[in-house]
């Protein structure tokens, strides 16, 4: 619109100029009226035209304004797929528009309708990529509930059924009943914990000694090591006195999961070893295992909701399935992360690191 305004004034400043210079040079009146009609007509024309265009790209713009909010109503329809592959349509579009356009003020305009379309893809995006993963989480919880409910509805309808008559098996069934219930209760408390965990939850944060902390996991977790027959060590590269800042109950937690986790995974006689050094003023923590180990293939997915390797054997096991993503949140929330190396057969470890 500036270009069509500046355009007039222009016309207006030729029209007052050439006048002044015709009544300077006594030129016949009848002849001042013509080229007053002429320029008038030829004003007139000239500004229709390019009002003309201007009105086209107003009304292609409102066109383009519509598609984008019916491309913005997420809920409607959900059809995310076709929604952003029009959208990618509708930015080449625009891009070409904007690429055509002389007019300083429309390329403005319709720069700012290329920059909100790549936003609207992206949170499309993000949109799908979200539902993806919440109805694969609400699935994966089903599954994981569905089972530890089945064999606790089974032990008991088999002691209503005259087992807890018999001394042989009643005690049995309850035991498994019981271990079962032992499940349900730490899934739902794993449950709770991710989504506080995602939700950002609060730290509380202070600085603690963590080689004291790490040994207080350790000695918690003695008995569990020894009755699989597996060996812990500690390494500590660092003084007895370091201090490291961060909550302590929430490392505890993450310490607590990695070493029971390193204890499942490796094999009578084998060894965990435990090192804390430090570089650049960070302290790193490590948890190395000597067991079976992860194939290269899963080990970007590990920390994912119930992700399993090995689903059969993990579940014999035990556990939520949840205790590396929890892991993550935590190590995420304290503005650091968390790596892992791993080879089959040889074992795994884990790293991240905690400001001093």
């Amino acid at each position: 619109m500036t270009t069509y305004k500046t355009f007039d004034y222009i016309l207006v400043i030729l029209f007052v100029t050439t006048t002044i210079i015709l009544l300077l040079a006594n030129t016949p009146h009848e002849t001042i009226i013509i080229f007053c009609l002429f320029y008038a007509l030829a004003f007139s024309v000239i500004s229709l035209i390019l009002k003309k265009n201007y009105i086209k790209s107003t009304n292609k713009i409102n066109e383009i304004l519509k598609k984008i909010s019916e491309k913005y109503d997420i809920e409607k329809h959900n059809n995310f797929e076709n929604k952003i592959t029009e959208l990618n349509k509708l930015q080449k579009e625009i891009e070409n528009l904007k690429t055509n356009q002389r007019d300083k003020t429309l390329k403005m305009i319709y720069e700012n309708l290329e920059k909100t379309t790549v936003r609207l893809t992206e949170e499309l995006t993000n949109t799908k990529i979200f539902k993806i993963n919440r109805n694969e989480f609400l699935g994966n919880v089903a599954h994981e509930l569905r089972t530890p409910i089945c064999a606790i509805q089974l032990s008991l309808e088999t002691l209503i059924n005259g087992a807890v008559k018999d001394d042989n098996v009643n005690t049995d069934f309850l035991k498994r009943a019981l271990s079962h219930t032992n499940r349900l209760s730490e899934l739902s408390n794993d449950l709770i914990n991710i989504s506080e965990l995602e939700a950002g939850m609060k730290l509380s944060k202070r600085y603690l000694r963590i080689n004291y902390l790490i040994n207080e996991v350790v000695n918690s977790l003695h008995f569990i090591s020894s009755s699989r027959k597996v060996e812990i060590e500690t390494n500590f590269q660092i003084k007895d006195s370091t201090q490291v800042f961060c909550d302590s109950d929430a490392i505890k937690q993450v310490m607590m999961n990695l070493i029971d986790n390193a204890i499942k995974y490796t094999p009578e006689g084998g060894k965990i070893l435990i090192t804390t050094t430090s570089v650049d003023g960070e302290i790193f923590i490590s948890v190395r295992d000597s067991g079976m180990g992860i194939p290269q293939e899963d080990i970007p997915r590990i920390f994912e909701r119930f992700y399993r390797v090995d689903k059969t054997r993990s579940r014999d096991m035990g556990g939520s399935g949840l205790g590396l993503s929890i892991v993550k949140h935590i190590i995420e929330l304290h503005n650091s992360k968390i790596t892992v190396e791993s080879k089959v057969g040889e074992g795994t470890e884990f790293k991240f690191g905690l400001p001093v």
